[in-house]
This record gives structure tokens, sequence and C-alpha cells, in this order.
């Protein structure tokens, strides 16, 4: 039997196994990716209240729900393209598409801070930036399948969500805080969303060059060849030397196999997984700060009599920036150092396990913010850390499902695509009906909703679970005779089975 590019791998730095058409330059710009996709999203909705009551002087008492309006009408853009992007990823290669959403992201951000009224301008800069957001997405999950090896799969997860915690981190350490060294904020967000923007388009232009595959060499000949930006729509011939091209279905066949495959319980439950990673985003970079916002306002703890009608908020309720930043990120700091360990937890146990932790984690973590009296409470603290970790676990252990070798090359784009749609749904359910729960029911009421949909992934873990050990007894008796040890070997090895996929 002949390897491929595929088969054969290597360790990058002697640690994560990557597959042979990978080299270095590859996977560090994929890695940095990664984070800097996660930093625009967290900083545009960080920043996106204060756009709103600054510079288009919108009143406060519907800040909650022009926000979540906003993020809908980003997210019903990105509910149709991440899933255009995947399956184009397939036919295209990735390098192109990744590199261009970052620099449309770019452009969308220019743009931003400079809206002369929320509509049309601010609703189509939000929909520039959510054109490449869509693809940034998409690729995160088609290329890190694409790179990675089956065995360091879940280090390579546990990679991206370390970067993705350190890039969310920037936008609130770094980028959140820039507007306030200016006198004047309007200027000083204005500025900051023009280097913001550079950043991320001349990263785009970077990402292009440096996601040019290598050339591979033809085991049974001196032959050199290019590997395609992705290996899935080529591979070597072991008998020419030549490129033979792999199994390649239409647009629409492509579109369907990717929501076909939520059949299988394990796509599904990766698929819940997304929905309730990017909709954990959305709660802790919108509403938290926005709860502690709105709590200095309505107790007048802030410096202006009138704060919700101050044209200069963030200097006259500077004690509300202040404590919204650092209780995000405490959250995203403890969802960083989290990332190795879910990583790692991922490549030794059986998957869906894992995200059952991360789904009970999320449950407990959201119960207890919601039913947090004040943002000023200490206890709080402690409650956003497990946030944090809860969101972390589930982004990596989600990562990790939709990933696995169990996915045919040829439909990984697909595959990345609906997993994208499914987080896009989470974040139009989060941001729509948060935003609206926000503003009429309590300010906490965000978080009762992810406490809920995290209630409902146990269930579905739990019934993946027993449905597996049920296939796993049945196939093979003797497993279950070998104790524990020997049923999760055999779960092991069941979680890189698929079913055929209709096209």
């Amino acid at each position: 039997m002949y390897t491929t590019a595929e088969s054969r791998t290597w360790k990058f730095m002697k640690v994560v196994a990557v597959k042979e058409h990978v080299t270095s330059l590859n996977f560090i710009a994929f890695i940095l990716a990664s984070g800097l996709a996660i930093c625009m999203f967290v900083f545009l909705s960080s920043t996106q209240g204060f756009v709103l009551n600054q510079i288009l002087h919108i009143n406060l008492d519907v800040i909650g729900n022009i926000s979540g309006n906003l993020t809908l009408f980003d997210e019903c853009i990105s509910l149709v393209m991440v899933s255009v992007w995947g399956v184009l990823s397939d036919r295209w290669g990735r390098r192109g598409i990744y590199s261009s959403g970052f620099v449309i992201m770019g452009i969308g951000l220019v743009l931003y801070p400079f809206a002369s009224s929320l509509s049309p301008d601010l609703i189509l800069f939000r929909g520039i930036f959510a054109f490449g957001g869509a693809a940034t997405s998409s690729m995160l999950t088609a290329v890190l399948a694409d790179y990675s090896s089956e065995k360091d799969r879940g280090k390579v997860s546990g990679l991206v969500g370390l970067m993705s915690g350190i890039g969310a981190l920037v936008a609130v350490f770094v980028f959140l805080r820039m507007p306030a060294k200016y006198a004047d904020q309007v200027q000083g967000l204005r500025v900051t969303y023009s280097v913001v923007a550079a950043i991320c388009a001349l990263f785009g232009v970077f990402l292009f060059f440096a996601l040019r595959p290598k050339q591979l060499t033809n085991p049974m000949s001196t032959t050199l060849m290019y590997a395609t930006d992705d290996d899935t729509t080529a591979s070597s011939s072991p008998s020419t030397g030549s490129q033979a091209t792999s199994k390649q279905v239409s647009f629409l066949a492509g579109l369907r196999a990717g929501y076909a495959a939520a059949k299988d319980g394990k796509v599904l439950l990766g698929y819940f997984g997304g929905f309730l990673a990017r909709g954990n985003t959305i709660i802790i970079t919108i509403f938290l700060p926005l709860w502690v916002y709105k709590y200095y306002v309505d107790n007048n703890m802030c410096a202006s009599a009138n704060a919700a009608d101050s044209e200069t908020i963030k200097t006259d309720c500077r004690d509300a920036y202040i404590r919204a930043s650092i209780l995000s990120g405490v959250a995203q700091t403890a969802a960083m150092v989290a990332a190795p360990f879910f990583g790692w937890l991922g490549d030794k146990l059986y998957r869906p396990l894992v995200v059952l932790l991360a789904t009970v984690l999320g449950l407990v973590s959201y119960l207890w913010l919601f039913m947090c009296p004040n943002p000023l409470a200490n206890v709080l603290f402690a409650v956003v850390v497990l946030v944090g970790v809860g969101e972390m676990a589930i982004i990596v252990s989600s990562l990790s499902v939709v990933t696995s070798k169990a996915i045919p090359s040829h439909l990984r784009g697909a595959i990345s695509g609906a997993y994208s749609f499914s987080g896009t749904v989470g974040i139009m359910v989060a941001s729509k009906l948060g935003g609206y729960l926000f503003d009429g029911w309590q300010p906490t009421a965000p978080f009762f909703i992810m406490a809920a949909g995290n209630l409902i992934a146990v269930v579905i873990a739990i019934v993946v679970i027993a449905h597996d050990i049920h296939v796993v007894k049945t196939k093979s008796p003797s497993s279950s005779q070998n104790g524990l040890a020997g049923l999760h070997q055999a779960l092991m090895q069941l979680q890189h089975t698929l079913g055929e996929l209709p096209l």
C-alpha cells in the first residue's frame, strides 16, 4: 500500500504531528490566522456599543436590541456564505478564500466608525465585514482538517483554541483600550478601527503567500509535484508521479452532503457544539459588557448625571468600561489556559465524552452567571473563569469531532461550512433573542439562554454516547468484557467511522 501526503506526517517543533504537505510557514500562518480572526470578531462586538452611543447617538434604552439586530444581520449573511465558501474551497482551494476573507474584513472595519447613520451606512459596512468573516470562519475548520494528523488533531484544536484566546485578549486589553487614550473619543474610535483594519487587511495579503504549499517528491521517482492548497482536490499518483484528481462533487451536492452528515450522531453533536461555541462568544463580548454598563448607569454610578445621553460615555462611565474589560479579560484568560488541556484530552478520550464534559461546564457556569445579583459581586470572578473554561472546552471538543479522519477529504470544506453554519445560527439566537430579553426581561437573561442550550447539548451527548456503546457491544461483545478500558478503546475506534454520505 502506498502512503500519501494525507497519511505521511512530520512533527512541527517535535510536538504536533502535521501532514507531509504542510510547511512550518503554512502551519504558523494558519495558527496566527485562527487568533487574528477571533481578535477581529471580539473587537467589533466589544466596541459596537460605543460606536452606536458615541458616534450615532443611539439611546441606551434600545442599544441592546439594536446591537442584537446588527449582529443578526451579520449572521444572516454568514448563514448563507459559510456554506458557500466551504463548498467553493473544495473546488478552488482554501488559500485564496482564506486570505481574501481577511482583506474584506479589513475593508468593513475601516468604514465602520465613519458611518453617518444606522441605515444604510452602518448596516452596509457590517455586511461587508460579514462576507469576510464568513470566509475566515469556514476556512479555519477546513484547514485544520487538512493540516493536522488524526492522532494529534486534539492538540491542534487546542492550539487553535489557545490562539483564539490570545486573539480575544489582544482585542480586549490592547485594541479595546486604545480609544480611551484620546481626548476626543470619537476620533479615538476611528483611529483605532483604522489601525485594526490595516492589520487585518495586510495579514490577508501575507496569508495568501504564507499558505502556499510545498513541493512534494514522489516516493517512486525523483519527480517534484506541487501539492494543492489543501491536498484535497489532487493527490500524487504512485505509478506515474503525476497528480490524480480525487472525487469532486457538484456545488449543490456538496451543500447537501454537509448537512446530511448530521445524520451521524457524532457530527450532529459537533454541529451543536459549534452552535454553542459561537453563541458563547457573543454572550461574553456583547452582553457581559452591556450588563455591567447598564448596571452602572441605572445605579447612578457614572461621573455624569445623565450618562445615558452623554456623548463622552467612555469617560463619564470609565469605571464600567474598566470593570467590563477586566471581567471579559478574566474569562478569555481562563479560556486560553484551558485550551491545551482540552486539546490533550481530545486525543486521549473518546471525543463525544469530552463534548459532554464541556457542555456540563457550560450549563453550570451560565446558570451561576444568570443567578448573580450584580456585576460587582466578588464571586463573579470565579463564575467568569468557569464560563471561559467552558467556552474553550466546547470550541476545542467540537472542532475535534467535525475534523475527524472519518470526514471524506473532498467534503471537508462542505462539512466545515455546515459547522460554521451551526455557529452562525448560535450567534443569531444568542444575539437576537439575547438582545430582546436583555431589554424586555432582565440584563442577565442572555446567560439563561446559553444555559438552556448547554442543557440540550448534554442530552444530545448522552444519547450519542449511549448509541455508540450499544453499537460497540453489538459488533464486539468481547470489548465490554475487558472492562471500561476495553470499552473505551472500542469507542475510540468507532469515532473514526462515518456512514456513507448521500450525494
